[in-house]
């Protein structure tokens, strides 16, 4: 969400600078439905599920400096009555991911104020939408520094502390509130995320903190890379996560086939791996395994256009209460559209 906001308000201060003359070459501030729909079709442990959702994010610009913006999630669940056999049933969840109103300072410093995802690792933030992610499931250890709903109720502080031409560094500070009103469910919680980003070698190494502050209080740390090196299309991530509930790891790698000597209609193709582990603590809990679990995935993309891709992968679970097969297919897409009809010329 941050790299959208950052290229939204540098697109909304573009359109301000314009002269009288230029401004017939642009929209303006015009409202924007944007998101995502999926069908996904998961088989673990023999149980299937089918999960059809839609996630329409919205985005009202108010000038060059203030933006209003939420993100919402309907998902339907849908399982056999007997697990492996009979007929399908379920119901369709809904749920309010974010509400935020952000205000820009200036480029070391933004204000949002609302309901808005807690900045907690590189996951929630950056890689939880499923038009994003490159493997249709989450890792062991996401729930780590995302408690109670994923979204904290309150203040959040966020903006380039230091550009220079070789480095960035940006910072996030927040507080939330708890809350048990409906759709804004939130726990007392505060943090800040910090990360540097090399400009030549596309490198990001960043670290969250977070202090939970109700009921058992304990401290969620969080330490994460992301490279995207210029020579080879190849996407890194790897986070490790710390709580009083247990630790974990992941590491993905996504490769692009588009510079292979390959048919023009193969190029379109991405693999994925995915390994990671998870050791609990403290008995495991908030929705983390109780027991020592390893995971390893592979994935196999095929992109139609740049927001239509069909997504598969095979996954295999190892852990002292049982190993099982994971199967995923499924089919993404990404909409945007303009909420205020085209100026005529």
């Amino acid at each position: 969400m941050g790299i959208a906001l950052a290229l939204c308000f540098c697109i909304l201060g573009r359109a301000a600078a314009q002269d009288v003359d230029d401004s017939e070459n642009h929209a303006g501030h015009v409202p924007v439905l944007s998101g995502g729909i999926a069908y996904v079709h998961n088989v673990n442990g023999g149980v299937t599920t089918l999960l059809p959702q839609i996630n329409p994010v919205l985005l009202v610009p108010f000038g060059s400096h203030v933006l209003l913006e939420s993100r919402a999630e309907f998902i339907g669940v849908y399982q056999r009555e007997h697990q492996t056999s009979g007929s399908f049933g379920g119901k369709v969840f809904k749920n309010v991911d974010y509400a935020q109103v952000d205000w820009l300072a200036n480029t070391h410093l933004m204000v949002s104020a609302g309901k808005y995802l807690l900045p907690f690792g590189i996951y929630n933030e950056r890689l939880a939408p499923v038009w994003i992610r490159n493997l249709l499931d989450q890792p062991i250890d996401s729930n780590i520094g995302v408690e109670t709903s994923g979204a904290g109720d309150g203040v959040m502080l966020r903006g380039v502390a230091l550009q220079k031409p070789s480095y960035t560094l940006q910072y996030t500070a927040y507080f939330s509130a708890r809350s048990n009103i409906n759709q804004l469910q939130a726990a007392r919680t505060t943090g800040y995320d910090a990360s540097i980003f090399l400009t030549h070698p596309r490198l990001e190494i960043g670290t969250s903190y977070q202090r939970f502050l109700q009921d058992h209080q304990i401290n969620n740390v969080a330490a994460y890379v992301s490279w995207q090196p210029p020579s080879v299309p190849v996407d890194l991530k790897a986070e490790y996560d710390y709580s009083y509930n247990g630790n974990g790891y992941w590491l993905e790698t996504a490769y692009d086939f588009e510079r292979l000597p390959i048919p023009s209609f193969l190029q379109r193709l991405q693999a994925v791996g995915r390994m990671q582990q998870f050791f609990p603590l403290n008995g495991g809990g908030n929705g983390l395994p109780g027991v020592n679990t390893q995971r390893f995935d592979f994935g196999l993309n095929y992109y139609f256009r740049d927001n239509l891709r069909l997504m598969s992968s095979y996954g295999r679970t190892f852990s002292s209460q049982r190993d099982a097969n994971i199967w995923n297919l499924g089919v993404t897409y990404r909409f945007v559209l303009p909420l205020w009809p085209e100026r005529k010329k």
